[in-house]
């Protein structure tokens, strides 16, 4: 996110890594602005779009996601779909 942040991204990019569940609380942008000193121009709609990700807590259905996958480890994601599991789970497991 930091990366993300730093370079200009568009807040796309922001929109995506927050949906996917990147961790808000190991960026350190709250004091700074759209032009911060030893970075380059920050997209003012991408800064917005972390702040305002940051100050609301995420969901229990987007927290349990994310716990999910994370336990499943990235090499066996493409095992979701032969989970003993309902297809909508399935799905919202895959974000479909």
């Amino acid at each position: 996110m930091d990366a993300v942040l730093r370079h200009g991204c568009e807040a796309a990019f922001v929109s995506l890594l927050v949906e996917f569940g990147a961790d808000l609380n190991l960026v350190k942008w709250d004091s700074l602005g759209p032009e911060s000193r030893g970075r380059r121009k920050v997209d003012p709609e991408a800064l917005q779009i972390f702040k305002e990700a940051r100050s609301i807590p995420r969901t229990l259905l987007s927290l349990c996601r994310v716990a999910v996958r994370r336990a499943l480890g990235k090499h066996r994601l493409h095992l979701i779909p032969s989970l003993p599991l309902p297809d909508p789970i399935k799905k919202f497991l895959l974000y479909e």
